[in-house]
């Protein structure tokens, strides 16, 4: 991981849980048609929990969301699900799956979450292996089928190349035999000053 990333064990448990059940509710928010007096009852509580964590509040260096590599997704629930489960030096293999929040329409994702997945994918295999943190120039992704909801698609990232302080990368997602999206990415190292 990067140097920025914090290692921790306080809360590890709880906040895990805790990411599961914000991931639901917001698969549950979107697949909901909500009359007045619920949406009401809803947006009370939801108050009521940003009030209880307005008090526990740190600066960047110290939040936990995105930063903890112990946790699924780092410990954070703006990308989808997904678990890497064969890495190497320069490929990483894994699936991953789409709730109802990503939906766009008709059953399929919705194109900005593909490009959201592909970019954590492509970056977090552009600085995996002790390789210097860098910073996305681009992440062009083509869409090639619809990329259902609620299914386990499987995703292949590859490095393509390397030019010096540039990382060249691949990825693609597959439902079975069927290519739904693929991208390419450069993430640019970065220089001593900017780290």
């Amino acid at each position: 991981m990067t140097a920025e990333t914090l290692t921790r064990t306080d809360g590890a448990v709880g906040y895990a849980g805790l990411l599961d059940s914000v991931r639901g509710l917001l698969d549950d928010l979107a697949g909901a048609r909500l009359d007045e007096v619920t949406a009401l009852a809803v947006g009370g509580q939801v108050e009521a929990l940003r009030g209880l964590l307005a008090r526990v509040q740190v600066d960047e260096a110290e939040q936990h969301f995105g930063r903890r590599p112990e946790l699924p997704h780092r410990g954070q629930t703006l990308v989808p699900p997904y678990v890497g489960e064969n890495a190497a030096d320069d490929r990483w293999t894994g699936t991953v799956r789409f709730g109802r929040y990503h939906l766009g329409r008709a059953g399929a994702v919705h194109g900005g979450s593909l490009a959201l997945f592909f970019e954590d994918v492509i970056g977090q295999l552009a600085i995996s292996e002790g390789r210097i943190f860098g910073r996305a120039a681009y992440t062009h992704v083509d869409f090639r089928a619809l990329t259902p909801i609620d299914v386990d698609l499987t995703f292949h990232a590859w490095f393509a190349s390397e030019e010096g302080r540039k990382r060249f990368l691949r990825a693609e997602i597959r439902d079975g035999d069927t290519l739904c999206a693929e991208a390419e990415g450069l993430v640019i190292e970065l220089r001593p000053d900017q780290r």
